[in-house]
């Protein structure tokens, strides 16, 4: 009787710790930590779809802070959202408030489904999401303005490397009847990379790690995995390539 105890005990353990070993279901995350004074910011890069007007007034968006935040669905039989919004978007809205009244419309947020766990290349997707928009009505101050991102293809990457801290997109933005195509690198977070007057790049200022003997006690907290420099406009550091794969299952 002890024996067959015994037995069942070694059994019940050997099964406890495959079922500890065994790796949890991983779920769609997004950054969202307090950096730079935001939060969710990710430093995203645009680059022109091949075919575009490099001239054309739609086509000068440079990299800049792009906000993301997940939404829990109180529904549990709903996914989850993502929410994405353009520091320019964030601007515009400063830019006009005294012409965006109660005729004017504002959807500054795109909006849209995420997964709920990562694909087998470990990006968890939000295919479509609405349309953000910033309509200025003609008045005595100037003319109507129309601006609008269009978001599609939203991927997050997630590993326990990088949990949800880059994004791919493709980005479709229209600016007063001009449009043009974008395709945009995102990682988190964003760290400003500009010194001296006049502002100049300063790339020690997104190097992951400190520097003792230059001074700088401290790394820029960017994930070394990306491959980073500082982008001579925006002067924030973007991701420069892709993000090597690490493997993760």
């Amino acid at each position: 009787m002890k024996r067959r105890l015994m037995e069942l005990s070694v059994g019940v353990a050997a099964a406890a710790m495959v079922a500890c070993a065994a790796d949890p279901e991983r779920q769609c995350v997004v950054a969202r930590a307090v950096s730079d004074g935001s939060t969710g910011s990710f430093a995203a890069a645009y680059a022109l779809k091949d075919g575009q007007d490099p001239s054309r007034t739609c086509a000068q968006l440079t990299a800049e802070p792009v906000g993301l935040q997940k939404y829990y669905s109180e529904d549990p039989a709903a996914l989850d959202t993502v929410a994405i919004r353009s520091a320019r978007v964030g601007r515009l809205l400063e830019q006009f408030s005294s012409r965006l009244g109660p005729g004017a419309t504002q959807a500054p947020n795109s909006v849209g489904a995420l997964g709920e766990v990562p694909g087998a290349d470990n990006f968890c997707s939000v295919p479509e999401l609405s349309v953000a928009r910033v309509e200025v009505p003609e008045d005595s101050a100037g003319p109507a303005q129309s601006f609008a991102y269009e978001w599609s293809n939203l991927r997050i990457y997630n590993t326990p490397q990088i949990p949800g801290t880059q994004f791919v997109a493709d980005l479709r933005y229209t600016e007063n009847g001009c449009t043009a195509e974008y395709q945009v690198k995102g990682i988190w977070p964003v760290v400003n990379c500009g010194s001296g007057t006049p502002k100049t790049p300063n790339e020690a200022l997104c190097d992951p790690y400190p520097d003792f003997e230059a001074g700088r006690l401290r790394g820029s907290g960017i994930n070394p995995l990306f491959p980073v420099k500082c982008d001579p406009v925006a002067f924030i550091c973007v991701l420069t390539g892709d993000v090597p794969s690490d493997k993760s299952p």
